[in-house]
């Protein structure tokens, strides 16, 4: 099979969302904002990781406790400690609702094992009606939900064994007829090899058996009468963090932010075949012969071993080569360019052979002695006055001094101005596997960039991200054909984000209006995007006008527990710690 080559992706911002005069935020007093609190029968349902392994802690700790239903924004859901699933609702009459159990998990369920890893139960809103839960334990459960506006408990509609791990997007396509769920979860090459269902196209990914990485399960099920059945089953690993996974607008691939490339193990419609081996590499040729060239002149040397002068023949026309040792063709070759054979002259001295041949063209630069169709391998030596030449002539581009002339007007980038925070330590790649040809067919590579958050900025959509671009965070709405729309700028969050070094949640409203950030413990900033005045402001130092201002909230948490969860509506933050809701 051809290899198939993946086709760029470019992110293409749009010039008109940036303010290059944006002189950053305003702190309002916390005054503006009305704050609501209902303590809960049953706390959040939360475990602290024990666990040594990067990916697994990242992946537990960063965990949002805090379901948001994209169709019903101003209503979440919560599991408690018994492993129920509980909703909690805001409205302009009753405020903060008690909390109401929508949904209970089977007797015991709560202290079951976990297994290696412990993972926490998640729960998706793929459509107004279904909602997908796992339990974090190898279960994965379709909900019927009918109208999730009224207090009717949920009814199972299909549950499967999965993989454990956390559910990362369940959404429906193909006219609302397939269902399909990613399950995220941390393994090893070593139990991926173990197991016979997946198969390893990539060797050396197992070079490191001890090392973890990350298995996505992507199961796809189809609308059977009011159910659903498993139509069919994928399996994607790779290894680094993985930022942001989700099924693409056609259901027939995935888009990933990750730092190192993924591929598929496992399908149970279209099986993985592992490649060919590849045919192992003979040692390089050694070239036949050494050329050095100048404007004048082209120096030949060819190895003739114990030959002596005798038993060398060598054949000089205008447009060939011929050499002869011991009346057998040594080397047969069309020169490239002509060269003047009557003033051509040859020696033989310590077991080689030197031609000097004059060009025809002199000044003419020879990209190689001999014509390509000839397939004769030689190396060029380059002559040491021409290298120091080269060398004079780039002098002025290089300098083992930071700034040798501070006189310029513009002097060299100081290194010393990027701080910690300004840097990612891997490459960010964004990449999309087609899910029925199991390659790569879309790669972009964004540099080292940082990933701030993701959004579902709409009930249907694929789900946005937001990168770091200079200072500011931009939003990337991907669509369809593997195309990306700039979505929302959030001028200078970039930066602020970065500094904010006790961040645990980060997430923006779906009207684009603000974004929030949620630290570990008793802290939420709220930042606005650019608000029209009715008048205007002043800088005492600049003397700038503007009639536009960026308003930041700094909230105080009654409560000095641990975050647990944080989302982001039109009108409000809500966000959870062990015992209590605020808003």
């Amino acid at each position: 099979m051809a290899k198939v080559v993946a086709q760029s992706i470019r992110l293409t911002p749009q010039r008109d969302l940036f303010d290059p005069d944006f002189e950053g935020y305003k702190l309002s007093s916390d005054g503006e904002v009305t704050a609501y609190s209902r303590a809960t029968n049953e706390g959040v349902r939360h475990k602290a990781c024990q666990s040594t392994c990067y990916l697994h802690t990242r992946l537990q700790a960063l965990h949002n406790h805090l379901f948001q239903d994209p169709f019903h924004p101003l209503s979440v859901y919560y599991f408690n400690t018994r492993g129920h699933l509980v909703k909690c609702s805001y409205s302009e009459g009753s405020r903060l609702s008690e909390g109401e159990v929508t949904w209970q998990a089977e007797a015991g369920e709560a202290e079951a094992g976990e297994g290696e890893y412990y993972y926490p139960p998640t729960l998706k809103f793929p459509s107004p009606e279904v909602a997908v839960v796992t339990d974090g334990r190898g279960r994965l459960s379709v909900l019927r939900t009918e109208d999730r506006t009224t207090a009717r408990s949920w009814v199972v509609s299909f549950e499967a064994k999965s993989d454990q791990g956390v559910l990362a997007d369940a959404c429906v396509r193909g006219d609302n007829r397939e269902l399909h769920c990613l399950v995220v979860s941390v393994t090893s090459p070593k139990k991926l090899h173990q197991n016979p269902d997946y198969v390893l196209a990539d060797d050396a990914f197992g070079s490191k058996p001890d090392l973890a990485v990350h298995l996505m399960r992507w199961l796809t099920l189809s609308q059977k009468g009011s159910g659903w059945e498993e139509s069919r089953s994928r399996a994607v690993t790779g290894q680094g963090v993985l930022e942001y996974c989700a099924v693409d607008s056609e259901g027939a691939g995935l888009l990933l932010l990750c730092h190192a490339n993924y591929f598929f193990v496992r399908d149970s419609v279209q099986p993985i075949t592992k490649p060919d081996p590849k045919p192992e590499k003979s040692s390089p040729d050694q070239p036949k012969f050494t050329f050095q060239q100048n404007d004048e002149d082209i120096t030949v040397w060819l190895k003739t071993g114990s030959a002596t002068k005798d038993e060398v023949e060598v054949k000089i026309a205008v447009n060939t080569l011929e050499v002869l040792i011991e009346a057998t063709s040594s080397l047969q070759a069309r020169f490239l360019h002509p060269v003047k054979a009557d003033l051509a002259t040859w020696t033989m001295g310590e077991g080689k052979l030197e031609l000097v041949l004059p060009k025809a063209s002199e000044g003419e630069k020879w990209q190689s002695l001999f014509s390509p169709e000839d397939d004769v391998l030689g190396e060029e030596v380059l002559d040491p006055a021409r290298l120091e030449e080269i060398n004079q002539n780039l002098a002025h581009l290089a300098s083992d001094k930071l700034n040798p002339d501070p006189s310029l007007d513009k002097p060299a980038y100081d290194p010393g101005q990027l701080e910690e925070c300004d840097t990612a330590r891997e490459d960010l790649l964004l990449v999309r596997l087609d899910g029925s040809s199991h390659h790569m067919t879309n790669y972009g590579q964004l540099g080292a960039t940082q990933h701030l958050f993701n959004l579902q900025v709409d009930e249907t959509s694929v789900p946005a991200f937001c990168i770091r671009h200079d200072v500011d965070a931009v939003l990337w709405q991907p669509k369809r054909q593997v195309q990306f729309s700039h979505l929302a700028n959030y001028h200078a969050f970039g930066y602020v984000r970065a500094s904010k070094t006790t961040a645990k949640y980060t997430c923006g409203a779906p009207d684009l209006s603000y974004v929030a950030i949620a630290e570990v413990r008793s802290h939420v900033y709220l930042f606005f995007q650019p608000e029209a005045l009715e008048g205007e402001l002043r800088n005492r130092k600049s003397g700038h006008r503007t009639n536009r201002v960026s308003r930041q909230l700094l909230i105080s948490l009654k409560n000095h527990s641990e975050v647990l969860g944080l989302c982001a509506s039109l009108t409000f933050s809500l966000y959870s710690q062990t015992r209590c809701f605020e808003i």
